[in-house]
């Protein structure tokens, strides 16, 4: 029997779902505000811990924010690497704009703002994109990277350059044998390009809230793991003390 690989952090959904993925894979996971999408990208950084390097790219949460996550579920956020992206973004690109519409209506030229900026700041680019590429290009052997989310990438990059860094992802892992999950907490972006993403994708799931009386009850939907359709499931999701759980053994998708 060909041992199990931990996929979402969820025994009974791992058993059934990692054999039937390559060693080195790409997932998206979707799920609207509220849906418990991000504390299941952070379970999926979690199962790593131990075995393979984990990098947790956050794009909206500060930093802090998913550190106690972590804690709050038991789980080491010191053995991850963490990294915000939505603050480098807004340090290296969105501050220095500030900073020059300021020179410019105080009478300052840009060359004098140019002087004035600290030492190996001044004129520097920053790429979203190569600033994550650089972190894997540096690892040799299997990782675990979440991207939470990619709304962030579609406000800043253009359509093609959001599927291309997908696609750069997605190769790194093929080739070294990484797992990375991708995180949408919203569709509401070009179908087109998204529906590229979900090609793209070994695995895709959705999380997705339903109001009752009193309460909402979640449903995880695994709608892609590779080319096995009869794997594909509906499951009713729970969240206990160590995260996310599955209620029931799912029903097979129509």
């Amino acid at each position: 029997m060909v041992e199990s690989r931990a996929v979402l952090g969820i025994p009974e959904f791992d058993d059934r779902v990692g054999t039937a993925l390559p060693p080195g894979w790409l997932a998206l996971l979707t799920g609207h505000s509220g849906s418990g999408a991000p504390l299941l990208a952070k379970q999926f950084a979690h199962a790593g811990v131990g075995t393979v390097p984990v990098l947790f790219y956050t794009t909206y949460e500060r930093t802090e924010d998913v550190r106690k996550a972590f804690d709050d579920f038991g789980w080491d956020p010191a053995s991850v690497k963490i990294v915000n992206l939505a603050d480098e973004y807004y340090e290296r690109v969105l501050v220095h704009g500030l900073e020059v519409a300021r020179a410019r209506e105080v009478g300052l030229s840009l060359d004098q703002l140019v002087d004035g900026a600290p030492k190996g700041t001044a004129g520097r680019s920053f790429s979203l994109t190569n600033r994550m590429l650089s972190d894997l290009a540096v690892i040799d052997s299997p990782f675990r990277l979440v991207v939470d989310s990619v709304d962030f990438f579609f406000e800043v990059l253009a359509p093609h350059d959001v599927t291309t860094v997908a696609r750069q992802i997605r190769h790194r892992c093929q080739t070294i044998g990484g797992q990375a999950l991708l995180t949408a907490h919203s569709i509401a972006q070009d179908r087109s390009v998204f529906g590229l993403l979900q090609d793209l994708a070994d695995l895709v799931l959705e999380l997705r809230p339903e109001p009752k009386v009193d309460h909402y009850e979640h449903t995880l939907l695994l709608e892609k793991v590779g080319n096995r359709p009869d794997l594909t499931r509906i499951y009713r999701a729970e969240v206990g003390e160590t995260g996310w759980y599955l209620s029931d053994p799912g029903t097979p998708r129509g």
